[in-house]
Parts: C-alpha cells; structure tokens; sequence
C-alpha cells in the first residue's frame, strides 16, 4: 500500500478537515506547493488562497486566509487564520462582499478583502 499524508487543517473556529490524502496543493505565502508523501519537513506560512486535498480521484476543496503550515514525516497541520470548506462557503455572500470590497477606497485592506471575497468565489465554484 502507498504511503498517504496525515492531514489536519484547522482555524480558530474548528476542524476543517482531518484525514489521508494522496497530495495536497497549499496557497503558501510566497506562491502554490504541492506536498506528496515522503516530503522533506518543511514550516511555511500561509497565504491567502484555495487548499486542494486530493484523495483518490476525489479533491477536498477549502478557502485559506493566511495562518501556517507544517509537513514532517507524512502528518501535515495546516493552522489557518481562517479557513472555510467549499460546500460551506455561501456564494451570494461572498459575491456581496467582493461588490462591498471593490467599492472601497484604494488601500491594502481593500486589497486583501477583495482577494478574501474572490477567494472564497473560486472555492466556492470548484
């Protein structure tokens, strides 16, 4: 039997996800990384961007804002800020916040808030 990653992404809020999983594609803050078994042990913060935990033929699908990360000997921790799994996400809502987001003056707070909202869009669409 293949080796499998032990996954745990958790927010403040609660445990988003825990189990195997074949791979995972991570929004780090410097960019997207892919983690399969066998990675060498690795602590990275986290970005803003959508989580994919892929296991078999199927993907688990989460909306990350910013937190950490841990690999080391196959068990990866995802501590998130705040997270949000797809089919928890509300489309509408996150669509009102994004037209709230860009209706804002210029500033890094509105450029995070329009990433957030459009974030959560495409998690939301997957």
């Amino acid at each position: 039997m293949a080796a499998k990653l032990d996954v745990s992404v958790i927010s403040p809020e609660k445990l988003l996800f825990h189990g195997d999983a074949d791979s995972i594609v991570v929004p780090g803050s410097e960019g997207f990384f892919g983690v399969y078994p066998g990675h060498t042990s690795l602590v990275s913060l986290l970005g803003i961007g959508v989580l994919e935990v892929r296991q078999g033929n199927k993907t688990k699908i989460a909306a990350i804002e910013g937190g950490f990360f841990e690999v080391r000997d196959n068990k990866v921790t995802i501590l998130t800020d705040h997270g949000s799994l797809k089919e928890d996400i509300d489309l509408a809502a996150a669509q009102k916040a994004l037209e709230e987001a860009e209706a804002l003056p210029a500033s890094n707070e509105k450029n995070t808030l329009v990433l957030k909202a459009k974030t959560r869009i495409l998690a939301a669409s997957r």
